[in-house]
């Protein structure tokens, strides 16, 4: 199933320092593993469906419309996860206080204070 307009959605997206880049990539590596351990795509017994979920990071740039100015110092990371409802958000937000590193996940957000989108709703897709 793929996702709807209406359908809820959780994100975040932040600002790192280039010299935290390999321990957040480990914990994102982490809580991918974790996703697909708990969570699937695809109905499938015994795990949470959800709809979509990604990861994506790239250099910020010094300049978007001249890459060529280099970056500057920080990477930019979007978390991105649709899921079916309220009520399937609310279990994946129950799930995730079983996931052995959650409290890094939540230090992320006190250290960076990342834009968060948490019970937002899809507004338009293709």
């Amino acid at each position: 199933m793929s996702f709807e307009k209406g359908h809820t959605t959780f994100g975040f997206t932040m600002r790192v320092p280039d010299s935290d880049e390999a321990a957040v990539d480990d914990l994102f590596a982490s809580h991918a593993a974790w996703m697909a351990d708990t969570h699937s795509l695809k109905e499938e017994e015994g795990k949470l469906h959800t709809l979509e979920y990604f990861v994506s990071k790239a250099k910020e740039l010094a300049d978007m419309m001249d890459p060529s100015k280099g970056s500057t110092g920080h990477i930019i990371y979007c978390v991105s996860e649709v899921h079916k409802d309220d009520e399937h958000f609310g279990k994946h937000v129950e799930m995730g206080q079983n996931w052995s590193r959650i409290g890094e996940f939540f230090e992320l957000f006190e250290k960076y204070a990342p834009l968060v989108t948490m019970g937002g709703r899809v507004t338009a897709k293709l």
